[in-house]
């Protein structure tokens, strides 16, 4: 709930939303399906460019996810990614993980 009100009371530029990072990199890496799953959710909504570089290795690990909704939500908070900073997900090892991740057989 505390990054659903962060996405809808602070604008984008608001200090407050650089220091989300570090909780959001905790939530990335849980073990907890529910924790990931609303930090994923989160990093779609709250992430802004300059962002990014520190949140997409957390993301690209979760392309290997158990969960295939996991998997889901990290290949639509890429696609956001590359809304905001597309130079963040245009290298080529990345490009390869997701469209192996898009043409998976179990989805």
């Amino acid at each position: 709930t505390g990054y659903l009100v962060c996405g809808a009371c602070l604008p984008p530029s608001h200090e407050f939303r650089f220091m989300l990072v570090n909780q959001m990199q905790r939530d990335l890496s849980s073990s907890n399906l529910l924790e990931v799953t609303a930090a994923v959710l989160a990093v779609t909504r709250i992430i802004t460019g300059d962002m990014v570089p520190a949140i997409s290795g957390q993301l690209e690990k979760l392309l290997q996810h158990d969960s295939e909704l996991v998997r889901k939500k990290a290949i639509v908070a890429f696609h956001r990614f590359h809304q905001i900073a597309p130079e963040a997900v245009s290298r080529t090892i990345l490009v390869d993980k997701l469209r192996k991740t898009l043409c998976d057989r179990d989805p």
